[in-house]
């Protein structure tokens, strides 16, 4: 059975059901001559989604001078979507499509999930039947201890995953100080299995000095977001003080401080500017 979409409008009520065999219900407290709005007429009103065991799935907000269009134009708009993790999403203004589900938002666009994410950027397209959200804009994402900036991105709330493009940033803060990540892009990370992978230029820099590869893979703590161990890939260079090191491969496992190096490793020592 389609999901069926419940508006309470100023005014007005309508209940849109397809393909579900029954006949709609008449408009609340309304009698048959009752006068339908004009299309220039603005309306503040909340569409509602279920699932087939009856249950919420989504429900957006908004106002629109449109209401009976497929397509409607909402100033401002605010979404949320139900599961185990609750995604809230607002915006200045968008377009949410009756028949698909999507909403197009745009301006001073914030989305917030129950288990402490947060996106914010200035357009986002979100897809109900992949709950994927994506934008080309510059995107920040914070989660506790940790966060990122990227030029575009796609961002999966239910699945705990998130991609940066491009141009990616990534701050992260403990303790022990702070640390910060930046890569060409893409950046991955995977908060359901505590993974992130950084491509291309990969550069890390804490108060201890700075590394340097093609590829990062990342393993995280589960309460903190912070690095518990790192694995770079390719032309891997280490500056640390006066020391300089080169390996094909690294490991790193920052609780202890422990660096292995793999693949024709070699350690130089500088001494007054010289090797």
């Amino acid at each position: 059975m389609n999901p069926a979409f419940r508006v309470r409008a100023v005014g007005v009520c309508f209940l849109f059901l397809a393909g579900c065999g029954r006949q709609g219900l008449p408009p609340t407290g309304q009698g048959p001559g009752a006068p339908v709005p004009r299309g220039d007429a603005i309306s503040t009103f909340t569409l509602v989604g279920h699932n087939e065991a009856g249950r919420r799935k989504w429900e957006v907000q908004g106002e629109t001078a449109d209401l009976l269009a497929e397509v409607v134009e909402l100033s401002p708009v605010r979404a949320t979507s139900y599961g185990q993790v609750q995604l809230k999403l607002s915006a200045a203004q968008g377009r949410f499509n009756k028949t698909t589900r999507d909403v197009h938002l745009e301006g001073d666009v914030v989305a917030v999930t129950s288990d402490g994410a947060k996106l914010t950027t200035q357009r986002l397209d979100w897809t109900q039947d992949r709950e994927e959200g994506r934008t080309e804009d510059w995107v920040r994402v914070s989660r506790p201890g940790m966060t990122a900036t990227g030029l575009g991105g796609v961002g999966y709330p239910k699945l705990k995953r998130v991609r940066l493009d491009r141009d990616v940033t990534v701050r992260l803060k403990d303790a022990k100080g702070h640390t910060l990540i930046t890569c060409d892009g893409p950046m991955e990370v995977d908060y359901a299995r505590r993974k992130a992978r950084f491509w291309r230029n990969v550069r890390v820099r804490d108060s201890k000095g700075v590394i340097q590869a093609d590829r990062l893979d990342v393993t995280l703590q589960p309460k903190t977001n912070q690095i518990e161990k790192a694995t770079f890939w390719g032309h891997v260079w280490i500056r640390q003080g006066t020391q300089r090191a080169y390996a094909n491969r690294m490991n790193y496992w920052q609780p202890l401080g422990h660096i292995q190096l793999v693949g024709h490793p070699k350690l130089v020592l500088m001494a007054e500017g010289h090797e």
